[in-house]
């Protein structure tokens, strides 16, 4: 991805935020994914920006380099709005930033999302790590209920990532009054549901076994989308093993269309 089309990107948020008649992005950042921490970096900008680590309350908020971390920035601020293009520019080629439009205050955006993280299975409480953009879309179209959906559009008037093409990618928000705390109840998910998720990380790992240099008709995009199809079939034909899901995943590559 060029400075040009990071660039565009950010010019087009901007024009969406200017048609919610908003003037700031929320910007949700993987450290995870980051070679250094990234808060040396947002404590520098001035004037400051809005900050939170979404682990805060959760028993994860030691881990501080790794959280996520939410910022508020304002987009009449030049200097804010030149640090989130370096930004951009600088998580080229990683999966890292989640970015969204919100009217809600930021304390209470912070602290919804933060509980949105929150998600239980049989009784065990987990992680459910949505602010992956890779992972981000497959929540609404092949892993959440459309209640557990609307938890996640609730905050927003739109939400933007860049897809595994470093293409803009874009989901209407359903904004609504902010939740009390006690009404942010952890998102419970299902064996299935886990499931499918944990296709995501199939496909994923696929891609650098499957069809190495006989792909170059396909975007990277695609070319994930068809792996996970394959590997919710094979989940579904009760393969279990990789070298079985990743025969089976081959073979539905290979077929013709």
């Amino acid at each position: 991805m060029t400075a040009a089309h990071c660039n565009a990107w950010l010019d087009l948020l901007e024009v969406s935020c200017a048609k919610s008649g908003l003037t700031h992005l929320d910007v949700i950042v993987d450290q995870a994914a980051s070679d250094v921490p990234l808060l040396p970096s947002v404590r520098c900008v001035a004037p400051p920006l809005q900050w939170q680590s979404l682990f805060t309350g959760l028993p994860e908020e030691g881990a501080t380099e790794l959280a996520p971390l939410l910022l508020r920035v304002d987009l009449i601020q030049p200097l804010q709005r030149q640090w989130l293009g370096n930004l951009i520019q600088a998580s080229r080629g990683r999966s890292q930033l989640l970015i969204l439009a919100s009217p809600w205050p930021f304390a209470a955006l912070a602290e919804y999302l933060g509980r949105c993280l929150e998600a239980t299975n049989g009784g065990c409480d987990g992680l459910l790590r949505y602010y992956d953009p890779r992972l981000f879309p497959l929540l609404f179209s092949h892993v959440l209920q459309p209640e557990q959906q609307q938890l996640l559009l609730r905050p927003a008037v739109f939400w933007s990532w860049l897809d595994r093409d470093d293409m803009p990618a874009y989901l209407p928000g359903c904004p609504g009054v902010p939740l009390a705390a006690d009404d942010c109840l952890p998102m419970a998910l299902s064996d299935n549901q886990l499931e499918t998720l944990g296709c995501a990380s199939d496909a994923t790992l696929a891609m650098g076994n499957l069809l190495a240099g006989r792909t170059p008709h396909w975007g990277a995009e695609q070319y994930f989308h068809q792996c996970y199809a394959a590997m919710i079939e094979a989940t579904e034909a009760g393969l279990l093993l990789v070298s079985e899901r990743e025969a089976f995943a081959l073979e539905r590559l290979l077929a013709p269309e």
